[in-house]
């Protein structure tokens, strides 16, 4: 992948795989702030790339669904890769905390996990694993995590009404993904509300966030605001922004102490 433009650091996707697929796409009401209509699968063609171990500073991992990366998608009238739904690949979350670590951190790495079809639409079943989607993010060894997704979860998982019955629930999955990505126990965490508003998944997070000592991210006034939302009913650049400063006033401090 390309350097990023704005700023010295690089940015890596980390298995991302998805398959390839048509789907259709449908606008939600006008009134429906909280309709998510882009579909999960086919967001984005496989690609891993590694880090640099030369540089000590640091180390920052963005795990999310299509807010944190997109790629391109041209029958539903996306043609950008970054965060949806961000005007300019700088102006998305994760760019624009790049910058905010860079500014700080010259030497710091910042890589994404995007987990749209690795996480989201996957958690619930019976051979799901976190070393079959995930080893290459574990082995970048984050001094911070940002999870930031749950969008994708199947609705009815929400109802309580998935047939067949979930494997396990969204907050064991998260649970045992965060012990896999940082098995020693050392990362600084944040575990986000969604942009969407699921109840279920938020009480599931709270509970996992409380029994870690991880930060939950409280984005309640943020998704509830019809100016942070843009195309396709994602994050516009105003709702970007706000993700990014919520998501700095916790990290900003962790960022700046770590020494490796």
């Amino acid at each position: 992948m390309k350097n990023t433009p704005l700023i010295s650091l690089r940015r890596f996707v980390l298995a991302v795989g998805a398959a390839v697929a048509f789907c259709a796409y449908a606008v939600p009401a006008a009134d429906d702030a909280q309709a998510n209509p882009v579909p999960a699968i086919g967001q984005n063609a496989e690609g891993q790339k590694a880090f640099d171990p030369v540089k000590k500073g640091p180390r920052v991992l963005f795990v999310g669904n299509s807010i944190t990366l997109h790629s391109p998608r041209p029958q539903i009238g996306w043609t950008n890769n970054w965060g949806m739904a961000a005007s300019a690949r700088d102006k998305d979350y994760v760019h624009l905390l790049q910058k905010k670590i860079a500014a700080v951190r010259p030497d710091a790495h910042c890589c994404l996990l995007q987990v749209a079809n690795t996480f989201e639409r996957a958690f619930f079943k019976k051979d799901w694993s976190c070393e079959r989607n995930f080893k290459r993010a574990r082995e970048f060894k984050p001094d911070v995590i940002v999870f930031f997704f749950g969008a994708n979860v199947p609705k009815t998982y929400n109802a309580g009404t998935m047939s067949p019955a979930p494997a396990r629930t969204f907050g064991e999955a998260l649970d045992a993904f965060r012990t896999y990505l940082d098995p020693e126990g050392q990362a600084f965490v944040l575990i986000s509300q969604g942009f969407y508003i699921r109840p279920k998944l938020d009480a599931e997070k709270v509970a996992l966030a409380k029994k870690h000592g991880d930060v939950f991210v409280n984005m309640e006034d943020i998704r509830a605001r019809k100016d942070a939302h843009g195309r396709f009913n994602h994050p516009g650049d105003l709702g970007m922004e706000l993700i990014a400063e919520r998501f700095w006033q916790h990290i900003e401090k962790r960022v700046r102490d770590v020494r490796r």
